[in-house]
């Protein structure tokens, strides 16, 4: 009998096993679909409404499947942020789509609170609504924080502080001076910043906390001369 009621068990066990490990397969394949689209969308900023339609399609299952995954929850909120970007001239679903990202996001730091980008693209949210509110600081904070020598999170904040230059709270000026140095110190990010500045008429910033900073790459681009 007892030998009968662990045979039981285990397929009992191996049943529900099999059920969470299909479950799971099929919510990663649903990421390589989105994760493919996200990857290109960033070389290209080109995508069909066809396209992101199929993104959030799969967004969606994949978080019906295993809605807990933090690093799920970040890819999905990245859905929202280009469908933001592909309707900008809607601004119902601009602002809703935003809206949706931020949920998201905020749903990934409650089992991650640690990762250092989840804050930092908040933060970003935050400044595409156009709201420097109080949680747009302690968003900005979390991501210095948790990610202080990260590249990714230099370069994003650093964007940010360019972005809103002067009109940010007293007292963050030297933290984004400081943002905006290590972003430099880094091969791949010094490139993608002084770009952004100069896109937005702010590279006379950058170019003087290089030169402040004695850092020679900066006095080579023309940007600078």
């Amino acid at each position: 009998m007892k030998v009968l009621m662990v045979r039981y068990l285990l397929i009992t066990l191996a049943v529900v096993v099999g059920f969470f490990a299909v479950k799971y397969a099929l919510a990663n394949l649903h990421y390589l679909k989105v994760d493919a689209y996200l990857t290109r969308w960033q070389q290209s900023k080109d995508l069909t409404r066809e396209e992101l339609n199929d993104a959030l399609m799969a967004s969606n299952s994949m978080l019906n499947l295993h809605g807990h995954h933090p690093h799920y929850l970040n890819v999905a909120a990245k859905v929202y942020e280009w469908q933001a970007f592909k309707y900008q001239q809607d601004l119902t679903v601009y602002q809703s789509s935003l809206q949706q990202a931020l949920r998201l996001y905020q749903q990934a730091t409650i089992s991650r609170e640690q990762w250092p980008l989840t804050w930092a693209s908040m933060a970003n949210v935050k400044s595409k609504m156009g709201l420097l509110d109080n949680d747009f600081y302690i968003y900005l904070d979390k991501a210095i924080t948790y990610g202080p020598y990260m590249q990714e999170v230099n370069l994003q904040v650093a964007k940010l502080f360019l972005t809103h230059w002067g009109r940010m709270q007293q007292g963050t000026t030297k933290i984004g001076l400081e943002q905006i140095r290590r972003a430099l110190l880094n091969n791949k990010a010094r490139y993608d910043l002084l770009k952004y500045a100069t896109s937005i008429e702010k590279q006379n910033i950058v170019c003087t906390v290089g030169r402040l900073n004695k850092i020679d790459w900066v006095a080579k681009q023309w940007a600078c001369k």
